[in-house]
């Protein structure tokens, strides 16, 4: 290894002008020449078996275009690795330690310019440096009382001093100069040895990586914005219009991860599996928001006739009837229906479309939100929100913190209270069935 570079550029530099290490530079370079010169003799051998004429059948034909077809590309590899060994250079040449001989010194390689740079910035250095103390020592000199000869003297040195700093910065500048010109060479070199061979990407290679890249975009927003949906669904009024505008995203980047996933199946840059993979946490999707649909059926009704209870436009007779059908409602609703996990599927994205499901999902606004998390908490908005969260599906959420409220306000607690626990149970599996989904690639 080379001498420690100075730390301390003053009066030149804030810090290195040259930076580098030279001698790294030439280590890769023989590396680089090592590598060259292995693949020279492996295109040598294949080049051997190419030619080779013995084999005289279909298969020794196939052996013999495969062969050629290897070598071409060998020979490129050959060639951007000997390019590289030659532009960096795997030996550094010396010029000497005086400025003459590396100022006059032919262009060589990155390796053996950057030591060059770095010898002509250290000479620069150490001349900027006397100059610098012999002007000092100068100006000390004329700040006391000297006579006119002295003075003279005095102020010609420091003229000088300061002609000397001038002269070491212009060497600098010109070692800044070799090294900026070796760089910009050996990266021509660089581009020209990789320019349109047989190893450069073409459509299918750049298409690949945007595929790959789209697909690990659309699998982050699949997932965040898959369990924000489920996170929001508590609010009231609101809530579902945002779980479904949010529950639409997370479909529509599970689809497009999916597509992406077969086409890089058909380009053969992944397995098959993986597909099978992600077409199952589809399906976990669809079959956890099955569950919600099961429970959302299960508390609609309910809450419709709980609303006309409580608004006292119920007759007597009409509550009794409502009762007997709300213990019906117990035992009716709570299996998962033909269509209904294809429909869980379906309805992210379509619903979104239809401006019902904005009107139905954000009607009333944040202040009917408000209010109803205010009623909720005995007059303490924070305190119905603490009480309104839920884990449950958005579709069902809001509905049944309603139910449970409303059941306490009609006095139907064992009815209001059997039928939460299942709806609920129902809907938080179906949410951690969709979560298992949502994650399923990272799972297997």
């Amino acid at each position: 290894m080379g001498a420690a570079r100075p730390r301390d550029w003053q009066p030149l530099a804030d810090s290195d002008p040259v930076p580098g290490d030279p001698d790294r530079v030439e280590e890769l370079g023989r590396k680089l020449r090592r590598t060259a010169d292995e693949l020279e003799r492996q295109v040598r051998h294949l080049k051997a078996a190419a030619d080779v004429t013995s084999w005289d059948s279909e298969a020794g034909s196939e052996f013999r275009g495969g062969a050629r077809k290897c070598r071409g590309r060998l020979e490129a590899a050959h060639r951007r690795y000997r390019a590289a060994a030659d532009a960096i250079g795997d030996r550094i040449v010396d010029h000497g330690g005086d400025y003459a001989s590396n100022a006059a010194a032919p262009a060589g390689t990155y390796a053996s310019e950057l030591h060059r740079a770095q010898r002509i910035a250290g000479i620069a250095l150490r001349e900027a440096r006397g100059a610098q103390e012999r002007g000092g020592a100068a100006r000390k000199g004329l700040d006391g009382d000297v006579g006119r000869r002295l003075k003279a003297e005095l102020e010609r040195q420091e003229r000088e001093a300061g002609d000397a700093l001038d002269a070491a910065r212009a060497k600098l500048r010109e070692a800044r100069r070799i090294r900026d010109a070796a760089a910009r060479r050996a990266r021509a070199a660089l581009d020209d040895a990789a320019c349109d061979d047989s190893l450069k990407d073409g459509f299918r290679d750049r298409f690949a990586a945007f595929v790959a890249r789209v697909a690990a975009v659309t699998e982050v927003i699949a997932k965040w914005a898959g369990i924000a949906a489920l996170a929001v669904g508590w609010i009231p009024a609101i809530g579902q219009g945002l779980a479904g505008l949010l529950g639409a995203l997370s479909m529509a980047a599970t689809l497009a991860g999916i597509a992406c996933t077969a086409t890089q199946v058909a380009m053969g840059d992944t397995e098959w599996t993986a597909l099978a993979w992600s077409a199952l946490g589809l399906l976990a999707i669809g079959a956890g928001k099955a569950f919600s649909k099961v429970a959302g059926r299960y508390v609609s009704g309910t809450l419709r006739r709980m609303r006309l209870a409580k608004g006292g436009r119920e007759t007597p007779r009409r509550s009794r009837r409502n009762r007997k059908a709300l213990n019906r409602q117990l035992t009716r609703g709570r299996r998962i229906e033909k269509g209904d996990i294809s429909a869980s599927l379906r309805e992210p994205v379509t619903e979104v479309f239809k401006s019902s499901t904005w009107k139905g999902g954000f009607q009333g606004g944040y202040r009917q939100a408000w209010r109803e998390l205010k009623e909720r908490g005995g007059g303490n908005g924070l305190m119905g929100s603490l009480r309104s969260v839920s884990l449950a599906d958005a579709s069902v959420a809001s509905d049944l913190k309603e139910v449970k409220h409303l059941g306490k306000t009609l006095g139907q607690y064992e009815a209001v209270n059997k039928l939460s626990r299942r709806a609920a149970g129902m809907t938080v599996a179906g949410s951690g069935i969709t979560v298992g989904g949502l994650f399923i690639d990272e799972i297997h």
